[in-house]
């Protein structure tokens, strides 16, 4: 009891010293989102639709994205996990692009792993480690042979697309339904959690497990403190004794083992199979990226920033649906909310990032 009062009062004063800081992000994030649809609604007016109809837009989005909590916790999942994948490197001073590919590798590990052993915990391990082994490639080459790793990623990353594309097709598929592969057996499914109010996915409890972990790891633990010091000055780093090079390697090994955890749970317990065309992992990667820096680059705030953005996938499609508009639409609206939300603090970071490494 006395504990639970120390941390709360600890809370308390923590929020107190920050209170202006935590104001003007607050001041920040609300003028974004309201300069976003002001953006939006014009952008619409000029392409001939009526001022109404953005409005509505805006309505179908923020009612119907956000009403199902069910799904919309599920859909966050994996986008958590590659958020995650983004952010860890980057808290190392290291850009993993490679959230997709390693998201790949990681849901056909687990599938290959669920169908041949039909265990969960199993193909949760195989998927996070073929994202890890996939993620170390790109670090060897950035700290060994000093190859750029966005350059490396984004090349692998197509590859991996098409290798993928042809292992399902090849030898995964149900020869009933030859379009997708075979299904995950039962015992290997991630079951769904009945708390009264909220039927959750096991998928999410994996997904927030690992951000409060990696939370625990990069803010109350010195290999964590260490990485964000190499991060933010490798020099600093090397003089107070940090070991760069091993310290590069762990976090693209920690992100990439979080993009293939993001495939593993989208197979366990989203889809339960792939399909041939990839439909249902392209593209997490990529939005992991957008999610990561919307969340301000912090493990707690990805899983808020993932949220919102699911919600708002969610909402698009509906209102393709509900309003007859194309999807560019959609995609244009959720864009431009998303670029507005996060561009103040790629800019907060990128110069606090070249102001350190000046010094």
């Amino acid at each position: 009891m006395n504990g639970k009062v120390h941390v709360m009062r600890k809370l308390l004063e923590n929020i107190t010293s920050r209170k202006r800081e935590y104001g003007l992000a607050l001041l920040e994030i609300s003028l974004s989102i309201l300069l976003s649809l002001t953006i939006t609604a014009g952008i619409m007016i000029i392409m001939g639709y009526p001022s109404e109809l953005s409005l509505a837009a805006y309505t179908v989005i923020f009612t119907k994205g956000f009403d199902n909590a069910s799904y919309l916790f599920s859909r966050a999942s994996p986008l958590i996990l590659t958020a995650l994948a983004f952010l860890y490197p980057a808290l190392t001073g290291m850009f993993n692009i490679g959230g997709e590919g390693q998201l790949y590798v990681g849901a056909i590990a687990s599938l290959v792993t669920a169908l041949y052993t039909g265990s969960s915990l199993l193909a949760l391990i195989a998927g996070g480690l073929a994202g890890a082994a996939l993620g170390m490639v790109l670090a060897l080459l950035r700290v060994y042979r000093n190859v750029n790793e966005v350059v490396a990623a984004i090349m692998i990353n197509w590859a991996l697309f098409n290798i993928s594309m042809f292992v399902i097709a090849t030898y995964l598929t149900d020869p009933s339904i030859p379009h997708l592969t075979k299904q995950v057996p039962d015992s290997a499914k991630l079951p769904v959690v009945d708390l009264g109010i909220i039927r959750l996915n096991t998928s999410f409890l994996v997904a927030l497990a690992s951000a409060i972990g990696g939370a625990y790891l990069f803010y109350r633990t010195k290999l964590g403190f260490a990485m964000r010091v190499s991060g933010l000055n490798p020099i600093a780093s090397l003089i107070a004794g940090f070991e760069n090079k091993k310290l590069m390697l762990t976090s693209f090994a920690l992100g990439g083992g979080m993009a293939g955890l993001g495939g593993s749970i989208l197979v366990l317990g989203i889809v339960h199979r792939l399909d041939t065309m990839m439909m249902s992992l392209y593209g997490y990667g990529f939005l992991g990226i957008g999610a990561s820096l919307l969340g301000r680059n912090n493990p707690v705030g990805v899983v808020v920033s993932s949220i919102f953005l699911s919600g708002l996938l969610i909402g698009g499609q509906w209102i393709e649906t509900r309003l007859g508009l194309p999807h560019q639409v959609a995609d244009l609206i959720i864009g431009i909310i998303v670029i507005s939300l996060a561009i103040p603090f790629a800019y907060h970071y990128m110069k606090t990032f070249f102001r350190v490494r000046r010094k």
